[in-house]
């Protein structure tokens, strides 16, 4: 069996979301759990490390916008992608606000999903693989910057 490309959480309180969502990136090689509300899902978070989470803006018990923000406050490192089914700029704008990595409007394509996915991947594995390196690169130099003006 091969190897997972990385695990993802599917929140979502609509089934055939979750289980298409769930199948389609199942069969990249990615390791996928589904939550079907908004404390599911944050119970999903607070026992596991996710490398990324798509959760719905509107779910039973906590929404997607609740969720990012408890996310963001107790500094949980899983970036998370909100799915709206309403296509109002403010959803959006909110999400992005709150620190989601972006969004995505219901009807969605797969081929969009797939893409969005592996971005979200990339840029979470160049920030983990990057960051401790410049980090101490810049802790190492102890230089003054002398001007005039």
């Amino acid at each position: 069996m091969p190897m997972s490309q990385g695990t993802i959480l599917v929140a979502d309180d609509e089934e055939l979301i979750r289980r298409v969502l769930a199948d389609a990136l199942s069969e990249l090689g990615y390791t996928v759990e589904t939550a079907d509300t908004g404390n599911r899902a944050w119970i999903c978070l607070q026992k596991r490390t996710f490398d990324l989470a798509l959760v719905d803006i509107r779910m039973p018990e906590r929404s997607g916008l609740d969720l990012l923000s408890q996310v963001q406050t107790e500094q949980i490192e899983t970036p998370l992608i909100i799915m709206t089914g309403q296509t109002t700029l403010a959803n959006a704008v909110e999400a992005m606000k709150r620190g989601a990595f972006d969004y995505l409007t219901k009807p969605f394509d797969l081929d969009e999903v797939r893409a969005l996915v592996a971005r979200a991947l990339e840029v979470r594995r160049l920030t983990a693989t990057q960051h401790p390196r410049l980090l101490t690169a810049v802790q190492g130099r102890n230089e003054q910057i002398i001007g005039r003006s």
